[in-house]
């Protein structure tokens, strides 16, 4: 029930308008760092013993960046590290099913079926991995790769991070179609993600669009505006969808780079309502209610049918929050110390707390069955049960 993410660098369209728009925004960076630092992390009250939670399994994988996220299938959890370890885990047990080594260090990762998974390595290369952690093929990819690849029904989908679309047979590396895209000149070099609604694959891209491709041919079924474009300059007008869109009773729901968040009808893409939202992380909601970590850690709730505020937490400010996960009536999201707060989903009080290893949760958290899973940035994988 968490995630986190920083402020990254960016990349550029065009091959040289990346190196003037990269060094320009290194510039901009650079100068945010001599400004007066962001004030301290609250530090964490008490808390009422009304949510109880129990540490039922734990492990360890390498560390593991902010957009490397759990894939979860069939029972099963696969983690992957940026050295190139890969553990498929049992998700009530944590016990290892298979572990594989990918030479020379993973770029984007995980991405499974239950089946099939899938990383892209160091040097841009799609890895597909068999039923045993076994490497089935590798393919070449002309870009870098930052957003997680997705497996459905074996069929993997690699998003570039020029925001092209790929799709492969994850069984021998056919490729089945690829998606060019018409990239703007400045790219947030931030992950997104990649969901499957009815033989389409939900998606955001970097110009603040939600599409959905089927996944049979990658043919266009629709694409939305959620985040608009604001500012003068091109850093100030990145709108990039970040981190997973988020789907539940017939909605879909993002958020858009420190501009918008919103939802939108799975059928037809149609937008139902977007709020200002200065933010950076997924955001999580069950067809009732949607919920979103802003920039300086105020934990928000808005209702998914017309986004009207519900609630708002501010105990957790400026502990760099992850991305939140809402599950029944609950809220859970983890920050730079590696505790994990719940939340009441009803009112955003907090109702429990539990630690990890205290190095930051910064990758997505994920829900196998009854089982929370999340990972820390050193590597610690970890099964919680809120009971």
């Amino acid at each position: 029930m968490m995630r986190r993410a920083w402020l990254p660098g960016a990349i550029a369209g065009s091959r040289m308008a990346r190196l003037f728009a990269a060094a320009a925004l290194a510039g901009l960076l650079g100068a945010c760092s001599s400004a007066p630092r962001q004030p301290d992390p609250t530090p964490l009250g008490p808390v009422p013993p009304i949510l109880h939670v129990d540490t039922v399994w734990s492990t360890q994988v390498g560390s593991v960046p902010s957009d490397f996220a759990p894939a979860v299938a069939a029972g099963r959890i696969v983690v992957a590290s940026k050295d190139g370890q890969v553990l498929c885990l049992d998700s009530s047990s944590g016990h290892a099913v298979w572990r594989a080594q990918v030479a020379g260090g993973i770029s984007a990762a995980a991405g499974s079926d239950g089946t099939f998974s899938a990383v892209v390595d160091s040097e841009n290369r799609v890895v597909s991995l068999g039923p045993q952690g076994q490497v089935l093929w590798r393919y070449q990819l002309p870009t870098s790769v930052i957003t997680p690849p997705a497996v459905f029904g074996g069929i993997i989908v690699v998003q570039g991070a020029d925001q092209r679309l790929w799709a492969f047979d994850a069984a021998n590396g056919r490729k089945r179609w690829d998606d060019e895209f018409h990239a703007p000149a400045l790219l947030l070099q931030k992950g997104s993600g990649m969901l499957l609604d009815d033989a389409r694959v939900v998606l955001g891209d970097a110009t603040g669009h939600l599409r959905a491709v089927r996944l049979s041919d990658g043919v266009q079924v629709w694409e939305s505006t959620l985040a608009r474009p604001r500012g003068v300059t091109e850093v100030e007008r990145v709108v990039s969808i970040t981190g997973a869109p988020s789907m539940a009773k017939g909605l879909v729901c993002a958020r858009g780079y420190q501009s918008d968040l919103g939802c939108a009808s799975l059928s037809d893409g149609h937008v139902l309502w977007t709020a200002k939202a200065d933010g950076y992380t997924a955001v999580s909601q069950n067809g009732d209610e949607v919920v979103g970590t802003q920039s300086d850690g105020v934990v928000q709730a808005y209702a998914a049918a017309d986004g009207k505020a519900l609630w708002h937490n501010d105990q957790l400010k400026y502990r760099k929050l992850s991305a939140p996960l809402l599950v029944g009536h609950t809220v859970a999201v983890g920050d730079l110390q590696g505790y994990v707060s719940f939340l009441d989903a009803t009112d955003g009080q907090i109702i429990g707390r539990v630690s990890t290893d205290g190095s930051a949760i910064d990758s997505p958290p994920v829900l196998a069955g009854n089982t929370l899973v999340v990972v820390t940035s050193k590597g610690g994988v970890y099964g919680f049960l809120p009971r």
